[in-house]
């Protein structure tokens, strides 16, 4: 029950959030603190715990949770990090009949009173700080849930077709939305006025989020259900592509205003802005980060209406964890320019703990998957060993060996020998016939096996290239083929 609570509690939290938020920049933790009241067995054991949405992971890690128990004198502390003011859950001896909810914000004390009843429930109340009623909960969920349960259905919706525009089917969308959003929302007559316009926001932002990046996706899904039974040709169907005007529709988000943070579909925002073909966001780790956040504000200040604000904080957090997760650890320079720009240090705290993460798992692995590359070189001793990092469907690779066989053909009666490594992105069998077409000695590694030896040695694209002299000791690492003369010069230097 307290499990399944908190998922449909995360959406009633940011409504009461966005009454209660501050504008200004947070700076830190949030303090939360509480006495019990009155006596209590000594055999009594209480256990706070208070659970925070999680405004970065999302979905996949709705909440952090931290806890604590009760001193000798009935009280208690936490110090919670934060992003932004968001509210938080709070339970005793993990019971779902001993719980509340509190907002917390940075660097601000939410003060509580814990208190037994005569059946010996414990009752929460808020001394210092902002709560929710069971009532305010109990409402705004079962409205979140009604409206879940409208959800836009393609196969029922006559009005949906896949020859719609991105324009025709954005205007839909919003016009169905604001059509459900005033008869859920009208219906809750014990809400007060403003958790209406609060949860007319939250779900406003629940249904943009998951249809109108979608636009792609509906159309296509429409094409295929709708031609059922009927004749058509082979051609694929290839729908409209929006332009950037299309995501105009960021406008109705309001990215600054903190406790937006609170909905679990948050993250997708930022996720989905950095994959966007359309929007073409560059890479975080392609340029510093003062001349990122030139070229982003440019692509994205007209869509979203503001060219400051939280918005670029997160935007520019999640393309930092975007290079993480593709086994990209921080450079000196990334570490330099994030302790400058975040002004928060839960920010930083967390992105250096994920490179931290990523850094132990690289190197955990690395001593094996080094080895890799090491025990390759070590096969060829008295050898000069040019490692070569191709992929089949790379053409630049393929061309790069094509220009090289004449070379080759030339050194073969020398003490050099060339090594291509490629990876499971490269389908096995059309391996097995580009191996025998290239010749000389060939390895199919695994994923780990690469993802570590590109840690290792900084490989970020394909062809890389590693050259060892005839005491195995790496003497030339790039990217990109520099040309027949050159690449003859470098080897020719250590033979």
């Amino acid at each position: 029950m307290y499990h399944f609570f908190k998922h449909a509690f995360i959406f009633s939290c940011a409504i009461m959030a966005l009454a209660c938020s501050h504008s200004t920049a947070p700076t830190g933790k949030a303090r939360i603190t509480g006495k019990f009241a009155g006596a209590f067995s000594a055999e009594q054991t209480f256990t706070v715990k208070v659970a925070v949405p999680n405004l970065v992971v999302g979905v996949s890690k709705q909440f952090d949770e931290y806890e604590t128990k009760l001193t000798e004198d009935g009280s208690f502390s936490l110090s919670i990090p934060l992003f932004n003011a968001a509210y938080a859950i709070l339970s005793i001896n993990d019971n779902d009949k001993n719980y509340g909810a509190v907002f917390l914000s940075p660097d601000k004390e939410t003060k509580l009173a814990l208190s037994l009843n005569e059946t010996d429930k414990i009752q929460i109340k808020v001394i210092k700080g902002q709560g929710l009623t069971p009532e305010e909960i109990d409402i705004t969920n079962s409205l979140f849930v009604e409206f879940i349960q409208k959800k836009i259905d393609p196969n029922s919706l006559s009005e949906l077709r896949f020859d719609m525009s991105p324009e025709e089917y954005m205007d839909y969308i919003l016009q169905w939305t604001e059509k459900q959003i005033s008869i859920i929302v009208g219906g809750g007559e014990n809400l007060p006025e403003n958790l209406k316009q609060m949860l007319n926001e939250q779900l406003k932002w629940y249904t943009y989020i998951n249809y109108l990046f979608g636009y792609e996706d509906m159309v296509r899904y429409l094409y295929e259900n709708q031609q059922t039974g009927k004749e058509t040709d082979d051609a694929v169907f290839i729908p409209v592509k929006p332009d950037k005007t299309y995501y105009s529709f960021l406008r109705f988000f309001d990215f600054n205003n903190p406790p937006c943070f609170n909905n679990p579909d948050y993250p997708k925002i930022f996720q989905q802005i950095l994959a966007n073909s359309v929007l073409n966001i560059p890479r975080i780790d392609s340029l510093p980060l003062t001349d990122w956040l030139k070229e982003v504000k440019t692509i994205m200040a007209p869509l979203v209406g503001s060219d400051t604000g939280l918005f670029y904080d997160m935007l520019a957090l999640h393309a930092y964890l975007q290079q993480l997760g593709e086994s990209k650890p921080l450079s000196t320079g990334q570490i330099a320019e994030i302790k400058s720009f975040f002004k928060n240090p839960t920010y930083t705290d967390f992105i250096f703990a994920e490179n931290d993460t990523l850094l132990k798992q690289a190197y955990s692995s690395n001593a094996d998957n080094k080895k890799t590359v090491e025990s390759i070189v070590s096969s060829y001793k008295g050898k000069v060993v040019v490692i070569d990092f191709w992929a089949t469907w790379c053409g630049p690779c393929l061309q790069a060996m094509e220009d090289m066989k004449p070379m080759k053909a030339e050194l073969k009666n020398k003490d050099v020998v060339f090594v291509y490594i490629t990876d499971p992105s490269s389908p096995k069998d059309l391996w097995e016939k580009k191996k025998e077409e290239i010749g000389d000695e060939q390895y199919y590694l695994t994923d780990d096996e690469i993802k570590y030896i590109k840690i290792c040695f900084g490989i970020n694209s394909i062809p890389t290239y590693l050259i060892f002299d005839a005491n195995g000791e790496l003497k030339n690492k790039f990217s990109g083929f520099p040309g027949v003369e050159e690449m003859r010069k470098m080897i020719e230097k250590l033979l």
